[in-house]
């Protein structure tokens, strides 16, 4: 035991309410709210190809979708803004560039899609074209835990 451990009295420790944020994520579950973005972006991915001569992975194309914000905590540069969030992988080629969405009934994509009453999703003619129909609609929060902690995202 270190000196520290041995001068340490353990009945004299007490539940205290710890200094954290305070903020149930869970009220927030089958609320709705409105689509604020959609943007596509690149994200670190291990099941994408190696870069060649490297022992990194190419990153993973994806179109992150984020609601309005649901609730905050503290104030100014310590403010913290909760929102729903989700990504969905996209379609790149070999050498990581994007070259479409997936179209497949059973992906994320389309089942959000189809959630948010999005006529015939799989048809549109561009990305463009299936996010602008995206950032018009409102959608379900689904707040679900994961390694202890409650994360907000959308249902369908």
């Amino acid at each position: 035991m270190s000196e520290n451990q041995k001068q340490l009295d353990l009945d004299s420790v007490k539940p205290m309410q710890s200094s954290g944020l305070d903020i149930n994520l869970d009220e927030f579950h089958g609320k709705q709210v409105n689509i604020e973005g959609v943007e596509v972006m690149q994200v670190p991915s291990k099941f994408t190809p190696l870069i060649e001569g490297t022992d990194q992975h190419q990153k993973q194309w994806a179109l992150k979708v984020y609601s309005e914000v649901v609730t905050s905590a503290g104030e100014g540069e310590e403010r913290i803004d909760f929102r729903a969030s989700e990504l969905f992988n996209l379609i790149q080629d070999k050498q990581g560039n994007l070259v479409g969405f997936p179209t497949n009934e059973n992906s994320n994509l389309m089942q959000f899609a189809k959630d948010l009453r999005i006529k015939e999703p799989d048809k549109k003619s561009s990305l463009k074209e299936l996010i602008s129909e995206i950032k018009e609609k409102q959608a379900s929060i689904k707040a679900y835990e994961k390694n202890g902690r409650t994360y907000l995202k959308f249902k369908y």
